[in-house]
């Protein structure tokens, strides 16, 4: 039997690429349907790597629990580059035609400096809108109760499935609650029945 084969079928190393990929599975950004996918890709991985085992400097164990923690933090990584670069998708000023006062006109026309630093998140706050946006969330905070803050603190650090993990509730009763919340504010929005989380 090759080493390669020796690690990867190794059962320490079908355990750990079981527990790692039910693991990130369970993270913000992953769902269920991904576990096989996630196996694979591991498996794949190891097998490529499971040339540099070398059984004199360690065990199997040590070697592969190495090499998928690797893995797992190269893919995360990978996922984070992704998310963020999908913010910032190219699209042609000259070839996007929207409609301005009535007319189709390209965006290359309808654009300006400071829609471009709006875009990039690097446009300046002059101090009046930075005083107007502190009294907005102010007056928001003071109208919150501690349940909600401690809600919406929860859904900010973990994402909205990681909440409803710590609350050991639902997703759906997370959403329902932000909704209530929401709907609180912008009346306007028939968000739903208030619930609670």
């Amino acid at each position: 039997m090759s080493i390669r084969s020796t690690v990867v079928s190794h059962p320490f190393t079908s355990e750990l690429i079981r527990r790692k990929a039910a693991h990130l599975c369970r993270r913000p950004g992953f769902s269920r349907t991904d576990e096989e996918d996630l196996r694979q890709e591991m498996s794949l991985y190891l097998w490529t790597k499971a040339r540099l085992f070398d059984a004199q400097r360690g065990n199997i164990e040590a070697f592969v629990n190495t090499a998928l923690t690797s893995w797992v933090a190269m893919e995360l990584r990978r996922r984070r580059r992704i998310k963020r670069r999908d913010g910032f998708r190219a699209i042609s000023l000259e070839g996007t035609f929207v409609e301005c006062d009535g007319q189709l006109d390209s965006l290359a026309s309808v654009t300006g400096e400071a829609d471009h630093l709006r875009r990039t998140g690097r446009d300046t706050v002059n101090f009046i809108e930075h005083i107007e946006v502190l009294e907005a969330y102010r007056a928001i905070d003071a109208a919150l109760t501690r349940r909600e803050r401690a809600l919406l603190r929860d859904v900010i650090d973990h994402g909205v499935a990681g909440a409803a993990r710590i609350r050991r509730v639902s997703r759906r009763q997370i959403d329902r609650a932000l909704a209530a919340i929401r709907n609180r504010f912008n009346p306007d929005d028939r968000a739903g029945p208030e619930a609670t989380a």
